[in-house]
């Protein structure tokens, strides 16, 4: 893959999408293709990523109980969160030279927490999910049928609903990856070693049940992350913003602040399908069709 230095988040955007398109796709909604029928509870994507896939607790095919935060943020860039620092250390340690434009799209890539919200895919849903108390840095995708969704969850797709404390079933899958070559790429012409092995498959959640938690002690929750555009201007390619996606007041500031950036007048992707300004900046329009 050739790469100039200009609009380096064009091809990651790209590579985004098609990990989404490949979980879309992977979608079967039968019981028969389960090759395991255990079951295991985790607490939130970390003891998912840790004690379930670190530890050979499970692995693709079986199902579980995942307990934590449903949204319609789900990472834009999703991985394996314990690499999260190297990643991000990686950036801040190599030697050598690196122009603005590339250190942008590695700083962007690296942040890990850029969210993204889209509407249904051909039926599908992408889910967000994160511990009750979420960070998008830290997290899992999951693939649910929208009409399932929208029975546990009515208010899922309305402008204002971040997320929910529920607890989800089904399967454990994978699916292809693309945007951690795309970074490698970008990494090795500066001169720095990116280590995207982990990146070659993304472990992500078929969902076929979700109970949505009903008790008034059991219903709070909230998710921290990064709101996000990329514009033409190669001296800001990335207007990105950081807060709390669950409080109000603070996504309108986070998305006020990106809109009034001088470089908006040059934006091509605005990170949330569901209330941006035009639909010619749609990620899904852009990227998905």
């Amino acid at each position: 893959m050739q790469l100039t230095t200009e609009l380096l988040w064009r091809p990651l955007l790209e590579a985004a999408a098609q990990t989404i398109v490949g979980a879309i796709g992977g979608y079967v909604f039968t019981e028969a293709i389960a090759r395991a029928t255990r079951r295991s509870i985790f607490d939130g994507p970390m003891d998912l990523w840790r004690r379930g896939f670190h530890e050979k607790v499970i692995e693709e095919g079986d199902k579980i109980i995942f307990d934590g935060l449903i949204s319609p943020y789900s990472q834009l860039f999703p991985g394996d969160p314990m690499d999260n620092a190297s990643r991000y250390n990686t950036l801040y340690s190599f030697q050598g030279k690196i122009s603005n434009e590339e250190f942008q799209a590695m700083e962007f890539f690296a942040g890990s927490d850029a969210a993204l919200r889209i509407a249904s895919l051909n039926g599908e849903t992408l889910l967000g999910l994160y511990a009750r108390y979420g960070f998008v840095g830290e997290g899992v995708v999951g693939v649910v049928p929208t009409k399932l969704l929208l029975r546990a969850s009515p208010d899922f797709f309305h402008p204002t609903f971040f997320g929910a404390h529920a607890q989800v079933y089904r399967k454990i899958a994978k699916c292809p990856s693309q945007h951690g070559f795309v970074a490698q790429t970008i990494a090795r012409k500066s001169g720095i070693e990116l280590d995207i092995s982990n990146y070659k498959n993304i472990y992500y959640l078929q969902v076929n049940k979700i109970a949505v938690a009903k008790r008034a002690d059991q219903k709070t929750c909230s998710l921290l992350g990064s709101a996000w555009a990329v514009t033409e201007s190669n001296v800001d390619q990335y207007l990105i913003q950081y807060g709390y996606l669950s409080e109000p007041a603070e996504r309108r500031d986070c998305n006020a602040r990106i809109i009034g950036a001088k470089a908006w007048r040059r934006a091509k992707v605005f990170y949330d399908d569901l209330t941006s300004p035009s639909e010619s900046l749609s990620f899904r329009r852009t990227f998905i069709k």
